[in-house]
């Protein structure tokens, strides 16, 4: 009977880290802050180091003076991650793609484009940078296995100490290629080259969500370490309790 009243104190004390950290995810979800859609920025979710927002289809088949155009309240100036989900239904040509620009805050002329082909191209995948020093210079241009999956997230992510790195959720596509630093400011979507050419796509959506700052600022990243503490500190406690109950055996 002691065991068990003991045996039950102690799952309580393992239970209880895992709900604290539980109750700060939900606090943390519930002061998540959705701003209205307008005609020139989508409607967003906010958090304290995330931004998720959607763009329309429509956003592909503007052309490259005209993109469609997501700018940062905030420019993003810390390591930085974006994720993208492609769920566009495209045009049945193999030129039909997709391009997203990722752009430093005006004057800087730094940016980073990503472009992705439907079925028909075999999902061609395309990543470039432009730099003042370099020029533009594309970096990865592969279909097939090698390309994009609407399955998988494209993750576009950067580190002052990492570099640029591009994921298609399968393999890595760059990896750690020194930009010399990156403000995110602004995420444009087009997929003409010009008014004339044909619609790229004709349903579905993109959807961002991008996360800043140090992984030490997220609640989760607690997660861990407080299952350990819980789940470990049962362990030697019940260790010792069978040690204690042989010696009061004998």
């Amino acid at each position: 009977m002691k065991l068990r009243y003991w045996l039950s104190a102690l799952l309580l004390m393992a239970i209880v880290p895992l709900m604290m950290t539980t109750v700060v995810l939900s606090i943390n979800a519930q002061n998540t802050k959705p701003s209205s859609l307008t005609q020139n920025r989508p409607q967003t979710i906010n958090t304290l180091h995330s931004i998720r927002f959607n763009i329309p289809y429509t956003a592909s088949n503007n052309d490259r003076t005209h993109p469609f155009t997501y700018t940062f309240k905030n420019p993003i100036t810390e390591s930085w991650i974006l994720n993208i989900q492609n769920n566009l239904s495209y045009a049945s040509r193999p030129d039909a793609k997709v391009v997203i620009k990722l752009q430093e805050p005006q004057p800087s002329q730094k940016f980073i484009e990503i472009a992705m082909y439907g079925s028909s191209a075999s999902y061609r995948f395309w990543a470039a940078v432009n730099e003042v020093e370099s020029g533009y210079i594309r970096l990865y241009d592969k279909s097939g296995i090698d390309g994009w999956s609407p399955a998988n997230f494209i993750n576009i992510g950067y580190d002052s100490n990492q570099g640029l790195s591009i994921n298609s959720g399968v393999k890595v596509l760059i990896d750690r290629l020194s930009v010399n630093g990156f403000t995110l400011g602004s995420v444009s979507v087009y997929g003409k080259e010009d008014t004339n050419s044909p619609l790229n796509t004709y349903s579905g959506s993109l959807s961002f969500q991008t996360f800043w700052g140090k992984p030490s600022d997220s609640p989760i990243y607690y997660l861990p370490l407080v299952m350990s503490v819980g789940v470990g500190g049962l362990i030697v406690a019940l260790l010792v309790f069978k040690k204690r109950e042989k010696v009061e055996a004998s």
